[in-house]
């Protein structure tokens, strides 16, 4: 008998080529061949004139982008381009023209500051970067000289570029050499992107995916989205999840394109601005967190606007409790939430409820592909419905941390199983139920908060002799906060401190969480941190 579980779906075949030519055969065959009009795969809800992007020009785009980005900017085969930017209509093409020169991308949230970023630049050795004028600042506070300065394009055009280099004046017609793989190794072996996760423990570190793990986890996906109930209807998203993310990545960026579903494009999350668009362009499905679907139940400026077109909502990111499901689906009948689990090193979807038969309490269904194990303390293989750690194994498991062997060997066993850190438990019918987590990181609104980095920013402040930093439930804001615990030289200097680490840090790591002041951070005989002491 072996000692784990099999998803029961069946496995999907995985073609070893690139992305962009699995991507752009696989959009085609899905056009609507019936339309005379073309519709869009990208549109831009907050541009006035009606900015959008449809499958042709988007393939021109790229192509044009990548011989500039060969040509004018001298990218090849192995390099990492930067990606630091809110969401935009132009991000899949940006990162599709980098895949075709054979360059990979790290994707950097748009709310760092500049030491959060230097940390990503310098780690992925990212040559070029493509941000917004808005965001120029930043990046040039690390690419700080004339050579670097160089090397950061905008995705403005026109005035809005504000004199900087854009996207669209580095746009060329030469031929260059489209990268190709060689061979089926190829497509296992060659990064795509470097997305930073903190993992289990520690320092955001670089997960390094390949080709071939992206496109299984979109044929995984796409495989228990087909069990869903065909709708009669254009399907239309409205995209609120943030791109650089690997949920907004999967979904946003690539199966919903390829499914010829039209994504309204905003750069940032606004309640009002969300259901405007869903009413205008009747939006059909969309993915969200947790804290939305809270708003969503709770406020009743939802009923200022018709949201009956909204057919389905997927949530990731973090877990939803059952209640809240109930209250949504109550007030709006015609709407049925979808709950998912993933994280970044697999590329990001575990599980997914099929809209025909979910299970509400849990995160769905094993995908195509993919094996699972529960384990214990001890390491013991557990039965149906026991509770321990989450592991699993599929074509979607990442390469490994970049330039961190040691980390890698932790998280994913010599059978090929990836321990995420998260509890919970498998039922015989392969549904997943994320109960708890193991590692320390702490989840806010879906966003990864590495204590090690809170704490050693603290440490950096004269006035803190030690600390530590832990997850607290906050039940208003239905999400994880962090929370310090300080050890102080002087301790009527506690509100200082808090407002120092709060302004050089992105906002979704401040201590929201507040502070203690204690006279010792209870620590193992090696020196590790007793968060559970703390909590």
């Amino acid at each position: 008998m072996k000692p784990y579980v099999s998803s029961p779906m069946p496995p999907v075949d995985i073609p070893a080529v690139d992305l962009p030519t699995f991507f752009f055969n696989r959009a085609r065959q899905n056009q609507h061949s019936d339309r005379k009009e073309a519709r869009p795969l990208f549109v831009d809800g907050t541009s006035l004139n009606g900015l959008s992007l449809t499958l042709r020009q988007m393939q021109v785009l790229c192509d044009q982008l990548a011989s500039g980005f060969y040509h004018r900017m001298c990218l090849r085969p192995g390099d990492v381009i930067a990606v630091f930017m809110p969401n935009s209509i132009y991000y899949s093409a940006v990162v599709f023209a980098a895949l075709m020169t054979g360059a990979a991308c790290t994707l950097a949230n748009p709310a760092y500051t500049a030491r959060e970023l230097a940390h990503q630049l310098e780690d992925s050795k990212a040559m070029l970067v493509i941000t917004t004028a808005e965001l120029y600042d930043t990046v040039s506070q690390v690419f700080d000289t004339p050579e670097t300065r160089n090397n950061v394009l905008v995705i403005d055009s026109g005035e809005a570029a504000n004199g900087l280099c854009s996207i669209f004046d580095i746009l060329d017609k030469q031929t260059y050499p489209r990268f190709y793989f060689k061979d089926d190794a190829e497509s296992t072996s060659t990064p795509a992107f470097i997305p930073y996760s903190s993992g289990t423990t520690g320092l955001p570190k670089g997960v390094v995916l390949s080709h071939r793990n992206i496109i299984s986890n979109i044929l995984q996906t796409e495989a228990i989205q087909k069990l869903s109930p065909a709708m009669n209807t254009e399907r239309t998203s409205v995209a609120v999840l943030p791109m650089f993310h690997s949920f907004g990545l999967l979904f946003l960026c690539f199966l919903m394109p390829i499914s010829a579903i039209t994504t309204v494009v905003i750069p940032k999350f606004e309640l009002p601005l969300f259901l405007r668009l869903v009413e205008e362009h009747r939006a059909t499905e969309a993915m969200l967190v947790p804290p939305i679907i809270v708003a969503l139940a709770k406020t009743f400026i939802t009923d200022q606007y018709n949201l009956t077109s909204l057919k389905e909502v997927i949530v990731g990111a973090a877990p939803l409790d059952q209640d809240t499901i109930t209250a949504i689906e109550l007030k709006m009948p015609h709407l049925k939430i979808l709950q998912g689990y993933g994280l970044s090193e697999c590329s990001p979807a575990i599980s997914l409820n099929p809209i025909g038969d979910r299970r509400t309490a849990s995160v769905g269904c094993l995908l195509p592909n993919i094996d699972a194990m529960v384990l214990d303390e001890t390491g013991r293989v557990l039965g149906p419905s026991e509770s321990g750690e989450l592991c699993f194994r599929g074509p979607n498991n990442m390469i490994g941390y970049l330039n961190n062997c040691k980390e890698t060997r932790l998280t994913i066993d010599s059978h090929g199983f990836l321990h995420t850190g998260d509890i919970g438990y498998i039922t015989s019918e392969q549904f997943v139920y994320v109960t708890d987590r193991k590692k320390e990181l702490i989840k806010f609104n879906g966003f990864q908060v590495a204590p090690a980095e809170l704490e050693g920013l603290l440490l950096q402040h004269p006035h803190v002799k030690d600390c530590a930093v832990i997850g607290v439930y906050d039940e208003s804001r239905k999400t994880e906060v962090p929370r310090a615990f300080l050890v102080l030289k002087s301790p009527d200097k506690a509100e200082a401190v808090v407002k120092w680490l709060n302004e050089r840090v992105a906002y979704y790591k401040r201590l929201r969480g507040g502070y203690a002041i204690v006279d010792a951070i209870p620590k193992s005989t090696s020196g590790k941190i007793l968060r559970r002491m703390l909590k």
